[in-house]
């Protein structure tokens, strides 16, 4: 049976930032079966509703355009989707945008966060300058020394911290990272509110 792949984008903020990624699976399983809309399921003795999501979002971060890719049964307009999906979800989860996939989950090689609390920016940025900012990083292989400074892709500093770091399947950096080694040198920062705005490829693209 032909299947339409469906891409949608949502946003996850408020009470929602405190759904870890496992519970979001049930969260958007219970939406889709509430909303009526045909999806596909994998085959075999446990069948289960097909949803792949794009890199988990941490715990207490929000997240403005995150994105979940599943597979319908019927051919629908995508505002369709949007509409159904948004009525079944939780009130502080939105969906933005549904549509055709345009690019590999595989593509997504940086993240970008805007960064707010009560902080010190310009010596945040001046933090950010330095050669190198060496932390410890766990990994699945231990903990390893792992130099921030040549993974800040972009960073921007007003009224709030907008910054681009590399997100992966291979490679990611958690903006608390920084954060934490800038709060090691110069103390405990407090309200930091993290949101993750958008992903892009290599290219510098917007993930679509």
């Amino acid at each position: 049976m032909a299947t339409v792949n469906t891409r949608v984008f949502f946003s996850k903020t408020d009470r929602a930032k405190y759904i870890s990624h496992l519970d979001l699976y049930g969260v958007f399983q219970r939406a889709v079966r509430k909303s009526g809309l045909e999806a596909w399921y994998t085959e075999g003795l446990s069948p289960r509703l097909y949803l792949q999501f794009m890199l988990p979002l941490s715990l207490g971060q929000e997240g403005l355009r995150e994105a979940v890719d599943f597979r319908l049964l019927e051919e629908i307009p995508f505002e369709e989707t949007e509409k159904r999906l948004s009525e079944a979800l939780p009130y502080d989860i939105r969906v933005i945008e549904a549509a055709k996939p345009v690019m590999k989950n595989t593509d997504i090689a940086y993240a970008e966060y805007e960064i707010s609390g009560e902080l010190d920016y310009e010596r945040f940025s001046e933090f950010c300058g330095r050669p190198s900012i060496i932390t410890e990083k766990k990994t699945k292989k231990g903990v390893s020394e792992v130099d921030l400074k040549p993974n800040i892709h972009a960073l921007e500093i007003s009224d709030k911290i907008t910054l681009r770091l590399p997100a992966g399947n291979d490679f990611n950096i958690n903006p608390t990272l920084l954060l934490g080694a800038f709060e090691r040198e110069f103390g405990k920062i407090s309200g930091v509110k993290i949101i993750r705005t958008r992903f892009f490829n290599s290219n510098g693209e917007v993930f679509r």
